[in-house]
């Protein structure tokens, strides 16, 4: 009995083995499905509309192929991303911030918050290599507007567990893109290494991002020679390429090439021109979704939406043949999408991991520790992707890397570890910024006409060491400054600086409409500790003499030799300042939240008192304050306070300085008062209240109302104190440009009773 049950229970096997290798031959014997997907920007946001149809279809893919933005939406569904995630994922992105080098302000140092609120631009720049007698700095020149380091830090984040070096043909579904080699113009098909890097080289714009250099190639977008990877796929054994192009046909008209979007667009057209109807026969099914009116960088939120409603409608019209290609594909077994490995850990950005190594490369040790304390990451602490993307920003911000790249990886150490565990290595790389910069600033005023502003700084994106700066601001009223400072990062920066200003203030007369013309020529050489590396708040103290002399003629000669020695030609004063500001403004000039105060206290002498009589020395101080608030997203307050009080026997130099829209327009003390064009002299106490309320009427247009009151009084000069109150407002419209604010004010105040215009364009220098 027992032969014949193990008899049975042979045969039983043969036969169900038998039957499992007929299955598996005939699971290998279904036709390979192969996904190719064209370039085009924010377009290939329709890919994923067809996904989703194919998704839901039933339509397995077995392999990816893309170039540029099809490489991103198919290298984010070859790990494992539904088409919904995608769609989320790039509807809720800030663009501005991945398709710019830009840090968001609140990251960003006080330093770099004054330069990006001043200049037009600036331009990073090296010096060559010293070590090999090379001194060429062209080379050192920016090779792209975007280096693209914020895109590679997103990739590498959603790519987390497939991040690290590898083959691409091992990611849930195989994968590979094409990016374009520009030493030799061909080709390269990138399907293994860096996945993160394999992505932001293949859509690298030529002029736009950075190329990238891999493995002896330097790499640009591969829509210049194959924006349609169909012939990728076939390499990678499909039998049935399903193939979506987005790609639009040459324009004839001129008047559909004005824009950058369409040019570039166009460019791309032409680029792939050779091999576009080739790749197009190479498919077995071929989409081309109706993009009509949207263009490479339409990002919005609602042009994204439409565009993955419109790729999906575009899949909905072939259903016929998908419905006879998934028939087909059921004979072979149950259709529908498989992965061949776990698909990627998608980790919520305030998700807890726990980071059992975190390592530094690319900078110097001492270097590190400061980085370590600024960024707050540490081994063997819990934190969240949130944080870590916090703590890129603030060391992005202080701008002395021109990239900083994390990769966050599963660690082996601990048993079990993997795509499952909350066990990782964060490796950071810090590539230096070129060290020096020079900076272009632009604005156009109905007061001085035109000014420019140039800024050289010699090691400036250094984090510390000895550095050097220059200023020259050409317009009306002449200034020139250098600095010379050692900075040593978390101890403060030791600077000595020279500045020199040249005015021609057109003063108000406090009893008549009329007004005085004065010139001013004034000399500054100051000894002070600072702090910039701080983002909210900075601070500075020291020494000052200062030389101030009126008319055309004032010489450093004349400031040295008669102000120092003979007191004929200069007033000299000596003394001692305390500088600091508060701002945690989300938007230099259109805010809409925060707070901006500043407080300065400055005393002074004479020098022809300097070693005499004591009591002819005076302190003024300085306060000023304004805060946002958003009463709802178009109508803002905005409440401002400012306040300057001179205590001592003072210098006509120092008097207070009220009028203008701009703050230490002619001098440092100058105090903004709305309804005056042209400053005027007030008492040594005067107080200055507003309240703007602003109205946005557009995107990037707002509507102004300004008024003000200052209060003005001799105390504590005199006990029995007089004082005044004048009244003044402005209106204000304002468009937030790409050139900085442009601004027209109507302005009026009772100490002249007269209107007045003021237009302003560029930013405040």
């Amino acid at each position: 009995m027992k032969k014949i049950l193990l008899a049975l229970l042979i045969a039983f096997t043969s036969l169900a083995a038998g039957h499992a290798q007929t299955s598996d031959s005939v699971a290998q014997q279904r036709p390979r499905i192969g996904l190719a997907l064209s370039g085009g920007g924010a377009k290939g946001a329709a890919h994923i509309g067809v996904l989703k149809y194919l998704e839901e279809i039933g339509i397995p893919i077995d392999c990816v192929a893309g170039t540029s933005m099809g490489s991103i939406i198919g290298g984010l569904y070859a790990l494992g991303y539904t088409p919904d995630e995608m769609a989320n994922l790039i509807a809720d992105m800030d663009w501005s911030i991945y398709m710019s080098n830009n840090v968001d302000r609140y990251y960003q140092s006080s330093t770099i918050r004054a330069r990006q609120s001043t200049y037009l631009f600036s331009v990073p720049f090296g010096a060559g290599n010293f070590e090999e007698k090379s001194f060429n700095i062209l080379s050192t020149l920016p090779s792209g507007v975007i280096n693209g380091a914020s895109l590679i830090n997103l990739f590498s984040r959603l790519s987390i567990g497939y991040n690290d070096s590898m083959d691409f043909s091992r990611l849930p579904i195989p994968f590979c893109c094409v990016a374009t080699d520009i030493l030799t113009g061909d080709s390269v098909i990138l399907d293994h290494g860096l996945f993160p890097k394999a992505i932001r080289s293949s859509m690298a714009i030529p002029g736009v991002f950075s190329p990238v250099e891999w493995d002896g190639h330097l790499l640009a977008d591969g829509g210049l020679v194959n924006n349609f990877p169909v012939d990728l796929c076939l390499k990678m054994g499909a039998q049935y390429v399903i193939g979506i192009e987005l790609a639009e046909e040459l324009r004839s008209d001129p008047e559909e090439m004005k824009s950058l979007p369409q040019q570039l667009s166009q460019y791309l057209s032409i680029a792939v021109q050779n091999n576009r109807s080739q790749n197009r026969q190479q498919c077995d099914l071929y989409m081309h979704p109706d993009i009509t009116g949207y263009n490479m960088l339409s990002f919005s939120k609602s042009a994204i939406d439409t565009m993955v409603n419109r790729g999906y409608q575009c899949a909905h019209a072939h259903r016929k043949e998908l419905l006879e290609l998934k028939a087909r594909l059921e004979q072979y077994g149950p259709c529908g999408k498989t992965l061949q490995a776990p698909r990627v850990k998608a980790i919520k950005p305030d998700d807890s991991i726990w980071l059992s190594t975190v390592k530094y490369q690319g900078v110097l040790e001492s270097d590190a520790h400061w980085l370590i304390s600024k960024g707050g990451l540490k081994s063997g602490t819990y934190t969240t992707l949130n944080e870590i993307q916090q703590a890129i920003g603030i060391l992005m911000g202080t701008e002395a890397y021109s990239s900083i790249l994390y990769n966050l990886l599963p660690d082996d150490s601990f048993p079990g570890s993997g795509l499952t565990e909350d066990h990782y290595k964060l490796i950071i790389t810090f590539e230096p910024a070129e060290p020096h910069l020079l900076s272009l600033g632009f604005r156009y005023d109905s007061q001085e006409k035109a000014a420019l502003l140039l800024h050289l700084g010699v090691n400036e994106q250094k984090l510390s060491g000895f550095k050097l700066g220059i200023d020259a601001n050409l317009n009306y009223n002449i200034r020139f400054g250098t600095k010379v400072s050692w900075c040593n990062i978390g101890l403060g920066d030791i600077n000595f600086a020279y500045r020199y200003h040249n005015s021609t203030l057109n003063l108000n007369s406090s009893d008549t409409s009329r007004y005085s013309v004065f010139k001013v020529n004034q000399h500054n050489f100051s000894l002070f500790i600072s702090e910039f590396h701080m983002r909210d708040f900075t601070f500075a103290f020291g020494l000052d003499e200062n030389f101030y002399s009126s008319g055309n003629s004032f010489s450093l000669y004349n400031v040295l030799y008669d102000g120092l020695f003979h007191f004929d030609n200069a007033k000299g004063f000596f003394g001692a300042f305390f500088h600091s500001i508060f701002d945690n403004l989300d938007n230099a000039y259109f805010a809409n939240h925060g707070f901006y105060g500043s407080a300065d206290i400055g005393w002074h002498i004479d020098n022809k008192n300097l070693f005499r009589q004591l009591d002819l020395s005076f302190i003024d101080i300085n306060i000023s304050a304004q805060t946002y608030l958003q009463a709802n997203p178009s109508l803002t307050f905005i409440p401002q306070l400012t306040s300057r009080l001179v205590l001592g026997k003072s210098s006509a130099w120092y008097d207070n300085l009220v009028g203008g829209s701009i703050p230490g327009r002619y001098v440092d003390h100058q105090l903004a008062f709305m309804g005056l064009i042209r400053p005027i002299h007030v008492d040594d106490f005067a107080a200055i209240a507003r309240v703007d309320v602003r109205y946005r009427l557009l995107d990037k247009l707002y509507l102004y109302f300004m008024p003000n009151v200052i209060y003005s009084s001799d105390w504590p000069k005199h006990i029995t104190a007089s004082h005044h109150v004048n009244f003044g407002f402005a209106i204000r419209a304002a468009y937030d440009s790409p050139l900085g604010p442009i601004s027209l004010d109507f302005n009026w105040s009772d100490f002249t009773r007269r209107a007045g215009l003021y237009l302003n364009i560029g930013y405040v220098f």
